[in-house]
């Protein structure tokens, strides 16, 4: 009889209900068991973070998609106290690419090899890297790999992470045949250049040295641009006829000018020979949306450009402090095309007085919108030489690139940066900018954080309810 009961209870409809849940749930466990064994053995990894942190550039893949060289990436760390952000970066380069592979060295139990890396002696700290290919090398520090707010010295802060940047420019470095040349124009009161821009630099593979004009019949061989950064005096005829002539034979160069310090009529010479003069007005800017809190600190609007389309996409302003305007002549040769790269707005009014009492608009002030940043690009064509290509980018102030600004506003150095790198023909790496570590609280207003309230705590739960009710309503008149 009991045999009868419990053989009868497995026929219930509890028991089918039951049954079914627990199969279903079975079903379901085992599901997650398989994707997950699956997923371990799938090399795909998908990038969640807010930022797409680990996630490499379009540039960075063409880098490595043609490379033809292998490369050694040697991570300097004990086994199991690799940083774990950089690690992860690092590990994408290699599964993109064949070519590229990871390795760890112990510092404990492997300093011989490591030291063959370090002949000044100096010391490779631990969890720094080092890029190999041949006979070629580059070790990028650990702090190098990250960008740090020193603006509290006894508390700096972490706030971007720029391991690609680093990781990219050194396979840059150690494959390439010859890595371009600046020279910064000597002789003429030029201000030294700014540590940080000399770093950033380094680290894509500029080498940078001084030029003096002065008993020299032509300029470097081994020149590929030329940089001038605030001259406070003017050039010598000799002197503009030297790098005239450079310009011509497909030269490059980036002028960093104030033209308030002092009248330069050889530098202005040379730049009407371009199309191009700076007018000696200071520019306020009327729109309060267009300046850093004083009218003339300039936020100026970024135009269409490989220099500034990184930017533009990252959200990353340029502030430009006592701006000056350039202006394209009328009268200049047809072979020369015009970009402006930074504008400020139509609200915008020139200062006419070097040294203006106020920055209200006064009468005889010119009206804007100025320029204040402008690409150049000379293409001449003749059946000796073919086709000739010379490329300039002009700006009207050296003030952006005070150590001040370099610090606060990313995007003034960015902005150089892109600057050189056009002259240069590397715009592959123009848009590979620092992941930043900063994260943001979620700000609501009072109205936002009750509706949001109102629907975890109360509709949300009555919809569980309801949901419950009519599902034990249904069971019950089965």
């Amino acid at each position: 009889m009991k045999n009868l009961k419990i053989l009868a209870s497995f026929q219930t409809r509890k028991f089918k209900y039951g049954g079914h849940a627990a199969l279903l749930a079975a079903i379901v466990l085992a599901l997650l068991i398989v994707i997950n064994l699956l997923a371990e053995q799938v090399p795909v990894k998908i990038d969640l973070t807010e930022n797409r942190m680990f996630t490499l550039s379009g540039q960075t893949l063409q880098i490595l998609d043609r490379l033809e060289e292998d490369v050694v990436i040697y991570g300097v760390a004990e086994p199991g106290k690799e940083d774990r952000m950089v690690d992860e970066v690092v590990q994408r380069y290699s599964r993109r690419s064949p070519r590229v592979s990871v390795e760890y060295l112990d510092p404990y139990r492997q300093p011989a090899f490591i030291r063959q890396f370090d002949p000044e002696g100096k010391g490779i700290r631990e969890g720094s890297y080092i890029v190999v290919s041949g006979d070629k090398y580059r070790v990028i520090d650990k702090w190098d790999l990250f960008n740090i707010n020193y603006q509290n010295p006894f508390q700096p802060e972490v706030t971007g992470l720029v391991a690609e940047e680093r990781f990219t420019s050194a396979i840059m470095y150690v494959t390439a045949e010859k890595n371009p040349v600046v020279y910064a124009l000597k002789g003429h009161g030029e201000e030294d250049l700014p540590f940080n821009l000399r770093e950033r630099l380094r680290h894509e593979n500029y080498e940078l040295k001084e030029l003096t004009l002065v008993a020299k019949e032509k300029l470097p061989e081994d020149l590929d641009l030329l940089l001038v950064f605030s001259p406070k005096r003017d050039l010598t005829a000799e002197e503009e006829g030297k790098i005239r002539e450079y310009l011509a034979a497909e030269g490059r160069a980036l002028f960093i000018l104030d033209w308030y310090v002092a009248d330069l009529p050889n530098f202005q010479s040379l730049l009407r020979g371009y199309g191009l003069k700076l007018q000696p007005v200071v520019i306020v800017e009327g729109d309060a949306g267009r300046h850093a809190g004083n009218p003339a600190w300039l936020l100026p609007e970024m135009k269409e450009h490989e220099i500034l389309t990184p930017l533009v996409n990252e959200r990353m302003p340029v502030l430009f402090p006592l701006a000056q305007a350039i202006e394209v002549l009328e009268v200049r040769r047809r072979s020369l095309e015009f970009t402006p790269l930074l504008t400020s707005s139509a609200k915008s009014w020139g200062k006419v007085s070097p040294n203006p009492t106020t920055a209200e608009k006064e009468p005889g002030d010119l009206e804007g919108p100025f320029t204040v940043a402008m690409a150049v690009v000379d293409k001449e064509w003749t059946e000796a030489t073919g086709e000739l290509e010379s490329r300039l980018v002009v700006t009207a102030n050296s003030r952006f690139l005070i150590p001040q600004f370099l610090l606060q506003v990313p995007g003034n150095l960015n902005f150089i940066m892109n600057c050189l790198n056009w002259l240069s023909d590397r715009e592959e790496v123009i848009s590979i900018s620092p992941r930043s570590l900063i994260h943001l609280s979620l700000r609501m207003s009072g109205w936002q954080k009750l509706t949001y309230s109102g629907i975890v705590v109360i509709l949300i739960p009555l919809l569980a309810l309801g949901t419950g009710v009519v599902v034990w309503l249904r069971r019950r008149h089965l």
